[in-house]
């Protein structure tokens, strides 16, 4: 007997998540070039963005099957909540706490990984096409 199949495919969400801390290790190592706190500083923008759609993926794929739809809504509801939270308080304590912490490529690193969520649905559209 086949296993029903559940209603939401966590697999692009894992490629994503895959496929950003790839980004974001390469970006940390090649902004390492030009210093080293350009480099620390790159990693912690590209990490804060890793951490939220970690922590999105964890929530939102914990249930599957028919039966636990409502479960399925509320756990994307409480990951993508979590996810702004998580956001909020890491760029706080990173500004807060991060001696020598160069904002420009915070936000390069964040902007540059958080970019893979935004262009993967194309991606993975394009290969579906195909």
């Amino acid at each position: 007997m086949s296993r029903p199949q559940p209603l939401v495919d966590a697999t692009p969400a894992w490629r994503l998540l895959k496929g950003q801390v790839v980004v974001a290790i390469v970006l940390t190592l090649l902004v390492m070039l030009s210093g080293v706190h350009s480099g620390m500083s790159a990693g912690i923008g590209a990490g804060i963005a890793v951490a939220g759609s970690a922590y999105f993926a964890v929530q939102a794929f914990r249930h599957a099957g028919a039966a636990s739809a409502r479960q399925i809504v509320k756990s994307f509801y409480k990951g993508a909540a979590g996810k702004f939270a998580l956001t909020v308080l890491l760029f706080a304590a990173a500004f807060g706490m991060v001696p020598n912490l160069q904002a420009g490529w915070v936000l390069t690193g964040f902007f540059l990984v958080q970019l893979v969520a935004w262009l993967s649905p194309l991606r993975d559209a394009l290969r579906d096409r195909s």
